[in-house]
């Protein structure tokens, strides 16, 4: 991590071993975590044994609301839930090497529809949550439109300055790519049942990230042009 700001340490710990956290959680008042799935209960457990006061809880795709929020809450931490509906990032993770080597991109359901968060908005909310005053909250955190991929697609052709095609898989094509880069079957299971439940369905654009910031959310075709190298 050569990439932090001055004045921030990097420390070690296993959310899988709650013993391993002591050091990492001691002195600290609010904690930033991502998906944490089955080891909420030891990792709620450790937090409040070292004093913390404070949890913003982002969710991962296959993770319990309530299985993360209920161990915090029994725990005596105050906690704040965020819940994007889809990351712009996404769209790097997904299709950045189709789009590199093959410019296209191989993927089903062309007209799912996602609200993209800038993951710079999720750090601003983030950042509000952590210095408190929204305990008990759930907020959906969203871009401020709803895009098919084929629309995302179309975006990311306009800052790359390329042409780009949009190839349509099968349910079982996709799934099968998606295993042979290691991903979880129950996630690939959530993500294709989400994808086909949101054909000609648009995303709900949550106002969550203005409300909080003051500030308008990123639209994808920001994010497009700011990562646009990154696709190249």
């Amino acid at each position: 991590m050569t990439d932090l700001p001055s004045g921030v340490r990097a420390v070690g710990g296993d959310l899988g071993e709650p013993a391993s956290l002591a050091p990492v959680l001691t002195g600290v008042e609010a904690v930033y975590l991502f998906s944490a799935g089955r080891a909420a209960g030891g990792f709620a457990a450790a937090a409040a044994r070292a004093g913390v006061k404070r949890i913003v809880v982002v969710s991962g795709l296959d993770d319990d609301p309530a299985g993360v929020e209920r161990p915090l809450a029994d725990a005596g931490l105050e906690w704040t839930h965020l819940r994007p509906n889809a990351y712009a990032s996404n769209a790097l993770r997904h299709w950045g090497g189709m789009i590199r080597h093959q410019g296209a991109v191989r993927a089903p359901y062309p007209d799912a529809a996602t609200a993209p968060v800038h993951e710079a908005d999720l750090a601003a909310v983030a950042a509000i949550a952590l210095r408190g005053g929204h305990a008990g909250r759930r907020y959906s955190l969203t871009g401020p439109q709803s895009l098919t991929f084929r629309e995302q697609v179309a975006i990311l052709a306009r800052a790359l300055g390329r042409e780009l095609s949009f190839v349509e898989e099968t349910p079982e094509q996709a799934r099968e790519r998606m295993a042979r880069y290691g991903m979880p079957r129950s996630v690939v299971d959530e993500l294709l049942a989400m994808w086909a439940a949101s054909v000609g369905v648009p995303a709900t654009v949550s106002p969550a990230v203005e409300r909080l910031t003051g500030l308008p959310a990123r639209g994808f075709a920001q994010w497009a042009d700011e990562h646009a190298d990154d696709f190249r």
